[in-house]
């Protein structure tokens, strides 16, 4: 069973994951299950697989101009308990959590493009869901 769910609101101009760390870390959580979003989102870049085989290899696909969320979905975790196979695509060793967010978004052709969140901000604003686990 889940428990209680909590709001994040990432402000326009804000970097979502960011935000995302400075409050769980501010909240003293080990591992959270981000349950969703509302909101519009810039200056955003996608991590995508380069080839279908294992180890994973990624890229970073930038998408011009603001874009509204369909589905945004991760986990945040203590960096010692991600899955060590990721610690060569997620590089980031300057911060204690692996934040690891998946995100769709319909752009303003009308396409709609996702993969792994590597970089955005909030447009409007981005009301982000997640609760803490164990």
């Amino acid at each position: 069973m889940m428990g209680q769910i909590y709001e994040v609101t990432v402000k326009a101009g804000e970097d979502i994951k960011a935000v995302v760390t400075d409050y769980v870390l501010g909240q003293g959580w080990e591992s959270v299950y981000i349950t969703g979003a509302v909101g519009s989102v810039i200056g955003m870049s996608y991590t995508t697989p380069v080839r279908d085989q294992l180890p994973l290899v990624t890229a970073s696909q930038p998408a011009e101009g603001a874009a509204e969320v369909l589905s945004l979905t991760g986990e945040v975790m203590k960096r010692e308990k991600m899955d060590p196979a990721l610690q060569s695509v997620y590089k980031d060793t300057e911060c204690p959590l692996f934040v690891h967010i998946h995100i769709s978004c319909a752009h303003r052709d009308g396409s709609v493009r996702g993969g792994g969140l590597a970089a955005g901000n909030a447009f409007r604003s981005l009301r982000i869901f997640m609760t803490p686990l164990g």
